[in-house]
């Protein structure tokens, strides 16, 4: 596992290029996303990939609400303010939204119905997680995790919730991440 201060040093739209199989965004908000060409241009090219097969998002859907809805976006964004956030879903949605509708058979869309725990990025076997926080700067700034692992079999592992005995620490650890992501896709559908 690598530790980085910062998203960017993740350099995320050079991992969506390289994308062979699948990508799982699960960052509830894509503003930064959607105004990013480098971004969109990887995510196209993962996209534009016959082999690629599928691109999951996870986000929130401005017209849903949920009891735990404010609490999550002033942590999402601290000392923005409502108006500006609010905004920001509006523009997220229509960017992931204009990306399902371009992309219909490889593109799934998950609108948000449970309170997501952290942002996760995963492209094909590599995983990139941070953690949100009440704090300005906002979780692009914060400390992001990175590891590979073979993230098919842990989503095999998701289907009876829990890992096998003979796992490892890590497959543990990276199946918890792994079952977030899982959980949040099952009750968005």
């Amino acid at each position: 596992m690598k530790l980085f201060a910062g998203l960017e040093e993740l350099n995320i739209p050079a991992l969506f290029s390289t994308a062979s199989r699948r990508i799982i965004l699960n960052g509830a908000v894509y503003g930064p996303f959607a105004k990013s060409n480098s971004h969109m241009a990887g995510l196209n090219t993962a996209l534009a990939r016959p082999q690629f097969k599928q691109l999951d998002i996870i986000a929130l859907d401005p017209v849903l609400a949920f009891n735990w809805e404010k609490d999550f976006l002033e942590a999402l964004r601290f000392g923005i303010s409502r108006q500006e956030v609010e905004a920001e879903i509006k523009i997220s949605f229509s960017f992931v939204k204009g990306l399902a509708d371009k992309y219909p058979s490889k593109v799934s869309l998950y609108p948000i119905r449970n309170l997501p725990n952290l942002p996760i990025v995963i492209v094909d076997d590599t995983i990139c997680f941070g953690q949100y926080a009440r704090a300005k700067p906002h979780a692009p700034e914060g400390f992001w995790g990175m590891v590979e692992v073979d993230v098919e079999k842990l989503f095999e592992w998701a289907k009876s919730g829990c890992p096998p005995s003979s796992s490892t620490k890590d497959e543990i650890a990276a199946f918890r991440l792994i079952n977030e992501c899982a959980q949040l896709m099952s009750v968005s559908g």
